[in-house]
C-alpha cells in the first residue's frame, strides 16, 4: 500500500475509487479474522481419528461417529464456503480498483492533485517573498530579519512538493508508457505546460527536469502562471507535439479518392468486316 499521503488524498476525491477501497479494507479483515480454514475431508478425518485414538486408550468407539463427522464436514464446508466467497470478493475488488485508475478515477484523481498544487503553491509564497531574494542557507542568514525562518519554513515544505510529484507520476503511470512518461518528465513538461529553454534558468530547468528540487526551484515554481498536473496521459503527450513548419501547401491528403474507370469504347466500323465462314466440312 503506498503511504504517500497526497496520493491517498487524491484518490479520496474520487467516489467509486473510496467506496471499492472500504469495501476491501472490510472483506481483507473478515479473511484474516477466519484464519486457516480446513477442508471439509480434513474435519472429518480429524473426528475419525480422535474416535480411533480414543478407542486405543480404552474407550468406546462413538455410536453417532456418522453424525459428528457429518457435522464436522458441513461446519467446516460452510467455514471454507465463507473463505472462498471472500477471497473472490477481495480479488473482484482489487481487479476493479485497477480499472478504476486507469479509466474516469484517474482524471478525476488527477484534478483534485492539480487543485492541491495550487493551494500548496498559495502557501509558498508568503515565506518565498520574506526571503528578501536569497537563494541559499547562507544568503538567507546574511539578510536577516525573516529570511532565516523563511528558508527554514520553505525547506519543510519541499517534501510536500515531492509527495505531490510522485503521486502526479504514480498515477499517470498505469495510463501509458513507462519510457514514454519518464522521457516526457525529462523534458520538463511534467511540471508546467508550454514549457521552453528559453530564459528559464540553468538550475531551475535541472531541477525541473530531475525532480531533484530545492528551495529556489520552489520559489520559482509559486510565481510561474503554467504550472500544472495534467489530466490525463494525452494531455501531457500534447505538450511534446512537434511543429515541423512545413507550409500547408506541402501537405499532402492522403484520404482516398474513388476513381472511376471510362467503359471501353464500341470498335469503329469500316465496312470491310464481314462474318467468318465457319460451316464444317
Amino acid at each position: 500500500m503506498i503511504a504517500n499521503p497526497e496520493y491517498r488524498a487524491a484518490w479520496s476525491a474520487v467516489p467509486d475509487v473510496v467506496h471499492a477501497e472500504t469495501q476491501l479494507r472490510k472483506l481483507e479483515e473478515r479473511r484474516r479474522a477466519l484464519g486457516d480454514v480446513p477442508s471439509p475431508d480434513q474435519a472429518r478425518r480429524r473426528v475419525f481419528d480422535e474416535a480411533a485414538t480414543a478407542v486405543r486408550a480404552g474407550a468406546e468407539f462413538p455410536d453417532d461417529i456418522g453424525t459428528r463427522a457429518a457435522d464436522a464436514y458441513r461446519g467446516a464446508l460452510e467455514a471454507e464456503s465463507e473463505a472462498l466467497g471472500l477471497s473472490e470478493g477481495i480479488n473482484s475488488l482489487r481487479y476493479h480498483l485497477d480499472y478504476l485508475r486507469t479509466t474516469d478515477g484517474a482524471e478525476m484523481a488527477l484534478e483534485a492533485l492539480g487543485k492541491r498544487l495550487t493551494e500548496f503553491l498559495a502557501e509558498v509564497k508568503k515565506p518565498a517573498a520574506e526571503l528578501g531574494g536569497a537563494r541559499s542557507a547562507e544568503e538567507a542568514i546574511q539578510r536577516g530579519g525573516k529570511a532565516p525562518a523563511a528558508w527554514k519554513t520553505l525547506t519543510s515544505m519541499l517534501g510536500t512538493l515531492r509527495n505531490i510529484r510522485q503521486a502526479q507520476l504514480d498515477i499517470l503511470r498505469p495510463l501509458g508508457d513507462g519510457y514514454r512518461l519518464k522521457e516526457l518528465r525529462e523534458k520538463g513538461y511534467f511540471e508546467a505546460a508550454g514549457i521552453t529553454l528559453d530564459g528559464v534558468p540553468e538550475d531551475i530547468m535541472r531541477a525541473m527536469t530531475s525532480g531533484y528540487y530545492d528551495v529556489p526551484y520552489l520559489v520559482y515554481l509559486a510565481e510561474l502562471p503554467n504550472v500544472w498536473v495534467p489530466t490525463s496521459f494525452e494531455a501531457l503527450e500534447a505538450e511534446d507535439a512537434v511543429d515541423c513548419g512545413v507550409s500547408d501547401d506541402y501537405v499532402h491528403d492522403y484520404t482516398p479518392r474513388e476513381r472511376i474507370i471510362p467503359a471501353h469504347p464500341e470498335p469503329k466500323r469500316h465496312g470491310f468486316e464481314r462474318t467468318p465462314d465457319i460451316t464444317l466440312k
